[in-house]
């Protein structure tokens, strides 16, 4: 049935503004730390109820300083002197975080407040005598150390279909009776057993390495070894694991090494053809990690590895708040050095008028015309080729490119 002129100009409008109302959900990025040194710390003279501030410090784009009641505040135990620490955000509008005091002994604080428009904080953090007997130095300096992650607007991320393997991949998973390949990981060599067959399929590039191997062995063994010195362990029982059973990765937003490990991982299935995986740990890293201040850092990743929706959204979140990235000098310096990659990123924002992202989100079920699909962004052009069984692994300009040649007409 051939497509009205009115649906076929509906589908061509342009997204020109969105708004929204109510409290959007909110994740919390990675931990940004923030060190206070307190000297003298025991002949600071101040009575109960009173208080000093300490210098301010930067993180995550906003200003910090702690309000100190080093014999407590009017509201604190009276049975025993204690210290009170409040936190204190210097901007005016409110920021969402969750932040955790801590001295060498004590640490408090893990809930989320609203800062700015209010002081969160510990009345009672801990006694005084304990505090200078056990958490101040030699020299009578107390440091207070505040963990500090912010909430950004959590945002739906595309992900891949998830992968459905047989209940027999799950049997001989690592299984040493079974498999006909070997692979030594790592510095310690720890070994992990694997079967071609199911590497041909899941894993192709891991699966080569393995022809390699047995075209290099001279001996004519069964069971090849193949030694791997550069990866990480764990990645690379996180990859076999997701071959075999189709088992995602997990990551506890409370550990600092998290975005780290994602990364690992990431590379790792990229390095050895399991695409899925990495398709996956993309989105995650968009989902869980991805906050202003490694908006840099997260690009320059992008690009070394065609990602293209990771890409799209640092590039995004930069239109949206320039500052807290150009803030990040290391990472903006790298990023400066990186002058193809610093142009198309200001030609991306230049383009994108009014703080609105450059491409738009298409949700509708037609497939647009060849002219359509130059306004669709990453998420739309994946959910179409994902659809027809295409390929959605690469830059967005491939995945353009892939999608234009399935909509031009085959000539007869």
């Amino acid at each position: 049935m051939t497509e009205s002129p009115a649906s076929r100009a509906a589908k061509r409008m342009k997204l020109v503004g969105e708004t929204s109302y109510g409290k959007p959900k909110v994740s919390f990025g990675n931990i940004e730390k923030m060190q206070f040194h307190i000297h003298d710390f025991a002949n600071i003279n101040h009575k109960i109820g009173e208080h000093f501030k300490t210098n301010t410090i930067k993180a995550h784009g906003h200003l910090w300083k702690l309000k100190i009641y080093p014999r407590g505040n009017i509201q604190s135990n009276t049975d025993t002197e204690h210290v009170s620490i409040y936190l204190h955000c210097m901007g005016t509008d409110p920021v969402l975080a969750k932040a955790r005091i801590r001295t060498k002994t004590k640490k408090l604080g893990k809930n989320s407040h609203e800062y700015a428009r209010y002081v969160h904080g510990h009345q009672n953090f801990a006694e005084r005598d304990d505090i200078i007997g056990n958490d101040c130095n030699k020299d009578g300096t107390l440091t207070i150390t505040v963990e500090l992650r912010v909430a950004t607007e959590k945002r739906s991320v595309w992900f891949p279909n998830s992968t459905s393997n047989d209940d027999v991949l799950y049997t001989i998973f690592n299984s040493a009776d079974t498999s006909d390949v070997t692979f030594i990981i790592g510095s310690t060599g720890k070994e992990f057993y694997g079967h071609k067959c199911v590497l041909a399929v899941r894993a192709k590039e891991l699966y080569e390495l393995v022809l390699v191997e047995e075209s290099s062995n001279i001996e004519g063994n069964d069971n090849n070894v193949v030694a791997i010195p550069d990866v990480d362990e764990k990645a690379f029982e996180t990859l076999l694991e997701f071959v075999y059973t189709g088992k995602e990765p997990e990551f506890n937003d409370d550990d600092d090494d998290d975005e780290e490990i994602a990364k690992s991982i990431f590379i790792t299935a990229d390095r050895f053809g399991c695409k899925d995986l990495k398709l996956y740990m993309e989105s995650i890293l968009i989902e869980k990690f991805l906050i202003p201040s490694n908006v840099a850092a997260l690009l320059l990743f992008a690009d070394s590895h065609s990602c293209a929706l990771l890409k799209e959204a640092t590039m995004n979140m930069y239109i949206e708040d320039c500052k807290p990235v150009i803030e990040s000098k290391d990472d903006w310096s790298k990023l400066k050095e990186s002058n193809d990659l610093l142009v198309e990123l200001l030609v991306y924002a230049t383009s994108a008028s009014s703080g609105r992202k450059k491409y738009s989100s298409v949700v509708d079920d037609g497939n647009g015309s060849i002219e359509d699909a130059d306004e669709f962004d990453v998420t739309s052009l994946r959910e179409r080729l994902q659809k027809v069984g295409l390929d959605v692994d690469g830059s967005r300009e491939y995945l353009l490119e892939l999608w234009k040649n399935y909509l031009r007409p085959v000539a007869l």
